[in-house]
């Protein structure tokens, strides 16, 4: 049997005006939740996510197994959140990413939505556990971009999966055999977005107390710039009491520069000489301003003609050159991809503008986005003709789902499919319906 002493922190870091990360610690369930929507809603869909997954552990313990127990919690979370984000405008487009551990006997089943991470220290080796669901980590897996440029990528903030976008959604679960000496890490994107892993292990093998490791992991990110919300839960596998987590912030030091002002001097010369020093500094004056005025739209031009970025246009990705804000952005290329086959979180982002960045990279986010339309979606096949259980099991290998409605039709054999809307050829989300007339047996039915 192990005891387990942990410890979790959040900070708002350097940038941010609230936060909207949650931490848990209940008895054997530990979990970050990194949440994302305007006025707040990031923080109600984070904090309302974890308090669902430990009410629905808490309420199952000895009913459901370890492995199933995640995936129903993680869930069961999704559709609330989903249902909150529905319920008002406040909260449209809420979500929140989710990483969780739950100990069960000598197993760790952790679970995953999202770019939130767990990680294991494991005698002085640091092992990720989860897979970030995010658009670099795909460029990664595709082989387009390094790890070490992925923390540097324009687009490295979008995730492509998040609880509470959709009413379903995928949950990845993984288990480990604990073993005496185990460490575990969850944390936000606000610390491993800006610390890598061997600034994480370093910190973690020098801080064996998870109190201790917890307070220094959000100091080094702060350190690094604290470019967002920082959230992490610390959990050691050995004899120990827990530990209660110190909150409490090193203060920080401001310091301002003062500005000596030069009084001006009172020239000495005739007036004539000073109107015509008067005169002189107006003219150098002017000719700096005209100077800096040019130059400066020298430079914003410039900028403008370097500047592309993504987004969408009557339903299809497009490609703009110019800034993304104002609407001063000018269409280059309008894609085929339609924006409604991209994941919800990706598609949200899409539709709200991508970061700007060169055209070189527009196009490699382009056929990114591309690939992820492809794989969330199916062509259509031919089906007409065909028995309807052959027609159904069609449709079934592609990922779509056949609605049958029933006709009368005396000269053609039963069970066959006459019709099929939408026709073959059309591209569809996958899991969307296809109707299908189907003749039907026996007695006649409706005509149509």
């Amino acid at each position: 049997m192990y005891d387990i002493a942990s410890s979790s922190l959040t900070d708002t870091g350097k940038v941010r005006e609230i936060n909207e990360d949650s931490v848990l610690e209940a008895g054997n369930l530990f979990a970050v939740a990194d949440g994302m929507g305007g006025h707040q809603a990031g923080e109600v869909a984070s904090d309302l996510a974890l308090s669902l997954i430990g009410q629905y552990v808490e309420d199952n313990l000895g009913l459901v197994g370890g492995e199933k127990l995640v995936e129903k919690a993680v869930s069961s979370a999704n559709v609330s959140v989903h249902q909150k984000a529905r319920s008002s405008a406040k909260y449209r487009s809420m979500g929140t990413t989710v990483t969780l551990l739950y100990r069960e006997g000598d197993t760790a089943y952790i679970g995953n939505v999202g770019d939130s991470r767990t990680y294991l220290l494991r005698a002085g080796s640091l092992r990720r556990l989860t897979r970030d669901h995010s658009l670099v980590q795909a460029l990664i897996d595709e082989g387009e971009i390094t790890e070490e440029q992925a923390r540097y990528h324009p687009q490295r903030n979008i995730i492509l999966r998040a609880l509470g976008l959709e009413p379903q959604i995928d949950v990845d679960v993984v288990s480990v055999k604990i073993e005496p000496g185990d460490e575990f890490l969850l944390a936000s994107d606000g610390l491993t977005g800006m610390v890598d892993d061997a600034g994480i292990a370093r910190v973690l093998v020098e801080n064996p107390e998870p109190v201790v490791a917890a307070r220094a992991l959000v100091d080094l990110a702060l350190a690094a710039g604290g470019n967002d919300n920082i959230s992490v839960v610390v959990v050691s596998i050995k004899e120990s009491a827990t530990v209660v987590p110190s909150h409490a912030g090193p203060d920080e030091a401001k310091q301002g520069a003062e500005l000596a002002a030069e009084k001006p001097q009172d020239g000495l010369g005739r007036r004539g000489r000073n109107e015509r020093r008067r005169k002189t500094r107006w003219v150098i004056a002017a000719a700096l301003i005209v100077v800096l005025l040019g130059a400066a739209t020298g430079v914003v031009a410039y900028l403008y003609n370097k500047t592309y970025y993504v987004a969408e246009r009557n339903g299809k990705v497009t490609l703009f050159k110019g800034f993304p804000f104002w609407d001063l952005g000018m269409v280059v290329r309008k894609t085929d991809t339609d924006t409604r086959f991209l994941p919800a979180a990706l598609r949200q982002r899409v539709e709200g503008k991508l970061d700007p960045e060169s055209r070189h990279d527009a196009e490699k986010t382009i056929a990114m986005l591309e690939r992820q339309a492809a794989k969330y979606s199916v062509i259509v096949p031919r089906v007409e003709g065909k028995k309807l259980k052959q027609a159904k099991a069609a449709l079934e290998s592609v990922g779509l789902k056949a609605k049958v409605e029933l006709v009368s039709r005396p000269t053609i054999a039963a069970n066959t499919v006459i019709d099929q809307d939408p026709v073959p050829g059309t591209r569809l989300g996958v899991g969307s319906e296809v109707k299908l007339k189907v003749v039907m047996a026996g007695s006649p039915a409706k005509e149509v």
